[in-house]
């Protein structure tokens, strides 16, 4: 690891960005509070070393399940079954599972090839 100017450390040194500058892609991102301390107690029960694993990990699952849209369309069903279990029956209820079932929908639907 490198330092910068302030003494702030750095993940890579200049010459160490410009290797694999094109062939990846580095940015910050902001977890709600409840997936942030789901996060915490991963990297506090060392499943991940760190939130960068994490990302990598998750990102790679993710592109391996664009590949099989019957399975991604199967969890997502589990999803909105259990999030509709816990809500309970009533009219908010129907729209939202109106709604989720929209974008399930929408989202089985999506070639993987393009994205």
């Amino acid at each position: 690891m490198a330092s910068d100017e302030t003494g702030k450390s750095q993940p890579f040194t200049p010459e160490e960005q410009e290797r694999i500058r094109g062939r990846g892609i580095t940015f910050e991102v902001f977890l709600p509070e409840a997936i942030a301390n789901w996060l915490r107690g991963k990297i506090a029960a060392g499943v991940f070393k760190d939130p960068a694993e994490a990302a990598f990990v998750a990102f790679q699952e993710m592109r391996e399940l664009d590949q099989h849209s019957s399975v991604r369309r199967e969890l997502l069903t589990a999803i909105i079954q259990t999030g509709a279990a816990d809500l309970g029956e009533g009219s908010l209820m129907e729209e939202i599972r109106m709604k989720l079932q929209k974008q399930l929908r929408e989202y089985a639907d999506t070639d993987p090839s393009k994205g």
